[in-house]
């Protein structure tokens, strides 16, 4: 059975009441949760897929649940969200401080 990929994004993309924010739109595209940019000066590799998740892209790639998260800022995740992996890329480049930054303090 062929699983296909879904936006994981549009998990947290809903209101306090249930609703969602708004649907999933576009193609699924990367979406990363440690900046490339980043990840490169730190000397890693920006398509590492341990630093990114896929998500909806609207229609120019920087909509969707993509867009909202990384354009408009008005979908936030909470650190306990962010998967594993990325954490332990994070560890491995030594930016978890962006990780606190942007998702908040690591519970222990």
């Amino acid at each position: 059975m062929l699983v296909r990929p879904v936006c994981w994004l549009g998990a947290f993309g809903y209101l306090e009441h249930g609703a969602p924010m708004t649907p999933c739109s576009g193609r699924l595209i990367r979406a990363h949760l440690i900046p490339k940019q980043l990840i490169k000066r730190e000397g890693g590799d920006p398509w590492d897929p341990r630093s990114w998740v896929p998500s909806c892209g609207g229609l120019s790639g920087n909509g969707g649940h993509h867009g909202m998260l990384d354009a408009s800022r008005t979908l936030k995740l909470r650190r306990d969200a962010i998967p594993p992996q990325v954490e332990e890329l994070a560890s491995e480049l030594g930016v978890t401080w962006w990780l606190d930054r942007e998702y908040g303090l690591r519970l222990q």
